[in-house]
This record gives C-alpha cells, sequence and structure tokens, in this order.
C-alpha cells in the first residue's frame, strides 16, 4: 500500500495506462488493463504489464465497444477474474501517478473495479492527462484540430501496430507524454 498519499511526488514513479472495455456506461467493465511504468526524472521504461479479464457481463456488451477494442473469445480464454487482475495492477502501480489520454474514462473503470474487488490504490491520488498537456503545449499550434488521441498520435508520428488494445495505447500514451514534455 501506498505509504502517505500526500508524500513527496518526487519518489513516485509515472505509470502510463490504458483501459478496454465492454462500453461507455458506468454498467460496463474492464476486460483488458496495461501499464507502462517509467522514471519520472528520465521517462525510462521500467516496466511494461498487461493482461485480459474476464468479462462477467459480457450479455450486455457494446457491440461497437468490443469490435473497437478486438474483442474476441479465443482471445480471452486464458484472461483472469476482476479482482486477480486489479490485485496485480496495484502491485505494478504501487507509489506512480497514473497518466492516461482522457484519464477520467480510465480512473473510473479502475476505482469501480477496486471498488467491487475491495481494493485500495497504491498510486498516487492525482494524475496526469495527456489531453491537458496536449491544450497547454499544442494550444497555439495551428496544426493541431482537436485533443483526440488519433490527432496527436498523428502530429508526434507515433506508430501503433494494434490501436485500442490496451498495450498499445499505453505505449503510445508514454510517447506523446515524452514528446509533450520536450516542448518548451
Amino acid at each position: 500500500m501506498i505509504k502517505n498519499i500526500y508524500g513527496n511526488f518526487k519518489d513516485f514513479d509515472l505509470a502510463f495506462i490504458d483501459t478496454e472495455t465492454t462500453g461507455r456506461g458506468f454498467e460496463h467493465e474492464i476486460i483488458e488493463i496495461a501499464v507502462v511504468r517509467a522514471s519520472a526524472f528520465n521517462l525510462t521504461v521500467l516496466d511494461e504489464w498487461e493482461i485480459k479479464i474476464k468479462p462477467k457481463k459480457i450479455e450486455i456488451a457494446e457491440e461497437e465497444a468490443l469490435k473497437i477494442n478486438h474483442y474476441n473469445p479465443v482471445d480471452w480464454e486464458n484472461a483472469v477474474e476482476q479482482c486477480e487482475a486489479m490485485k496485480t495492477f496495484l502491485e505494478k502501480t504501487e507509489n506512480t501517478i497514473l497518466v492516461a489520454h482522457n484519464l477520467v474514462f480510465d480512473w473510473s473503470y479502475i476505482h469501480k473495479a477496486l471498488n467491487e474487488c475491495g481494493l485500495e490504490p497504491t498510486f498516487w491520488f492525482k494524475g496526469l492527462d495527456t489531453i491537458s498537456l496536449a491544450w497547454l503545449k499544442l494550444r497555439n499550434d495551428p496544426a493541431i484540430k482537436s485533443l483526440s488521441f488519433k490527432e496527436l498520435t498523428n502530429y508526434f508520428g507515433v506508430k501503433q501496430e494494434k490501436p485500442h488494445s490496451a498495450m498499445d495505447d499505453a505505449r503510445a500514451a508514454y510517447k506523446i507524454f515524452t514528446k509533450l514534455a520536450e516542448l518548451k
């Protein structure tokens, strides 16, 4: 567990995260989650982890969401139960600051899953969002038309092998963040 969530934020690594879900409503659930852990000081990748989670309510999943995030029963045959996945997620994100593109989306599903499992966060209670950082750094750039993930990956030349898979999106968020961090 995190020793002091109000402690020195400089002691935390960054955890670039992404979730894939069965839909956009709060009745939906995480089916895939990934973490790219990096040093907050030099942005060196320290660890990568991803896992598929067995859906409990696949019958209410949004067909479009499953299509977008590449869900198929065969690839999820060895998926783990939600609570097992969330325990490992907490180990992987212990003493980190979460970073994501549209962090609120991922954050809400993560906290919902943690609550369902009776688990407490081990990561810092604040997070960083690449949308906010992009707005700050790129708001006056005429080449930027929106702050969508696709727009930012294109702008920075970040190539994705499998968009809307948790690991590929977590890696892309990491790359976008490093590019934004380089801008003056």
